[in-house]
């Protein structure tokens, strides 16, 4: 039996785990480290290789918890960023309006 579904990286990664171990059951196997490999979308999938081919990951708990960690977000913070990054966004894309604008900074008037 092998699961089917791909792990796009946008859904709750503990969900794709709790899919995982029905089909493979609870008990972690030395296999597993590359099996989830072939469960994931493109992003997932070079995230995967990268912690398992270059930092040599090699044992399920270490994979997991990162796996967890790197795909897990919080609701509540993306209202935050984007205003953020809107208010990075107008100030340089600020458009002057008197030509001493381009002289002095806003805290210097």
């Amino acid at each position: 039996m092998q699961l089917v579904d791909e792990y796009d990286g946008w859904d709750d990664p503990r969900t794709h785990l709790v899919k995982w171990t029905k089909v493979y059951g609870e008990e972690p196997r030395t296999e597993w480290v590359h099996l989830l490999y072939h469960t994931l979308d493109v992003i997932p999938m070079n995230w995967c290789t990268e912690t398992e081919l270059c930092h040599g990951t090699s044992e399920w708990d270490i994979l997991r918890k990162g796996f967890m960690l790197t795909f897990m977000f919080e609701d509540r913070w993306w209202d935050t960023v984007d205003d953020a990054l809107q208010a990075v966004k107008s100030a340089i894309f600020k458009i002057p309006q008197e030509p001493m604008e381009l002289l002095q900074p806003e805290w210097a008037t």
